[in-house]
C-alpha cells in the first residue's frame, strides 16, 4: 500500500472515506493501557472499497519521528455510514529523571528517544507507546500525552494532544512538547480560550535546566526559527483564580514541507494528577 503525506491540518479521503483531526481520540482506560478510536465516514454517494489504516504514535510534539502502533482493516461502507477503528497501546511508567529544575533539556530529549525499557511486542499484540514527557519529569497525568498518526487511502491525519492536564490558578504553569528531528525552520502561533491566560512559548533546548525561562528565549509568534536539531519547547500559562477548563492549540508550521501540525493542551484545574509544573 503506497503511503503519502498531505497537509497536516486537512481532511484525509480515500475517494469517499473522510477523516478529520477531531475524529481521532485517545485516553487511558487503565493506568498502563491507552485506547485509541478513529472514526472514518463514507461521505461519497457510492459504497466504498475495503481498505487498511496504518496507525503510528510519537511523543507529544510536532514533526517528531513516528513508531508503528498497528494496522486495522476498514470494511466497505455504505454512503453516510461510519466505522470506528479501535486499537490499544501500552503506556509504561518510566522512573522519573527528576524534577524539571534538575533535568537538562538534552537529557530529557535523549530519554524520549530511548527504547530499552519499552514493552516489546510482535505484530498483532498490544504495542508499547512512546514515553510521556510529563511522566519523565514526575508530572504524570491520568492520560498518556502524545501523538497519533493515521494513514488511510494514501493520506495521513494526525492528532497531538495532552488531555485533562491539571493547571493551578493564580500561578505560572509550565507544560512541554517537542518539535522536529533535525535541521529545519518552524513558526508558531497560539489560539484557544486559554491562550488568554498569558500564554507564552519559550525555546528551552539550550538551557542548563528544563524550566529556565529567559526573555531572550521567548518565541515570537509567526516568525520563522531556524533550528539544527530537535527542540524542547516550553509553554507557560497563568490561569486566573476563577479559571475553569480551557484549551490552548499550538500551531506549528514547517518550512521545508509547508505542512502544519497542531499540539493541543486541554487544561483543567480539577483534573487528577500533578499536571503542569508550577514555576511561581
Amino acid at each position: 500500500m503506497a503511503l503519502t503525506l498531505q497537509h497536516r491540518s486537512a481532511v484525509a479521503s480515500t475517494g469517499q472515506l473522510s477523516l478529520d483531526r477531531e475524529d481521532i481520540t485517545f485516553a487511558n482506560i487503565t493506568p498502563e493501557l491507552v485506547r485509541f478510536e478513529v472514526t472514518v465516514c463514507n461521505d461519497g454517494p457510492e459504497r466504498s472499497e475495503p481498505t487498511f489504516a496504518l496507525l503510528q504514535a510519537a511523543p507529544l510534539g510536532a514533526f517528531v519521528p513516528w513508531q508503528p502502533l498497528g494496522i486495522i482493516r476498514v470494511a466497505a461502507l455504505e454512503p453516510g455510514e461510519s466505522f470506528v477503528l479501535r486499537t490499544e497501546g501500552l503506556s509504561t511508567r518510566p522512573a522519573p529523571l527528576g524534577p524539571p529544575d534538575r533535568v537538562g533539556p538534552r537529557q530529557l530529549l535523549t530519554a524520549l528517544g530511548a527504547e530499552d525499557d519499552r514493552p516489546k511486542a510482535d505484530t498483532g499484540t498490544t504495542r508499547g507507546l512512546p514515553r510521556d514527557l510529563f511522566q519523565l519529569l514526575g508530572q504524570g497525568n491520568v492520560h498518556w500525552a502524545g501523538n497519533l498518526n493515521v494513514f488511510i487511502g494514501g493520506k495521513a491525519v494526525e492528532r497531538h494532544m495532552a488531555m485533562a492536564l491539571r493547571v493551578y490558578p493564580g500561578r505560572t504553569n509550565l507544560a512541554m512538547f517537542v518539535v522536529g528531528s533535525g535541521a529545519d525552520a518552524y513558526r508558531f502561533w497560539l489560539d484557544g480560550d486559554a491562550a488568554k491566560w498569558d500564554a507564552t512559548l519559550y525555546d528551552g533546548t539550550e538551557q542548563h535546566k528544563a524550566i529556565e525561562l529567559h526573555r531572550d528565549n521567548v518565541v515570537a509568534e509567526n516568525r520563522w526559527i531556524d533550528v539544527t536539531s530537535q527542540r524542547l519547547m516550553l509553554l507557560t500559562l497563568c490561569p486566573p483564580l476563577n479559571a475553569a477548563e480551557g484549551k490552548v492549540d499550538v500551531h506549528v508550521a514547517q518550512r521545508s514541507t509547508g505542512q502544519e501540525a497542531v499540539v493541543e493542551f486541554n487544561l483543567d484545574p480539577k483534573a487528577a494528577g500533578p499536571g503542569c509544573y508550577v514555576v511561581g
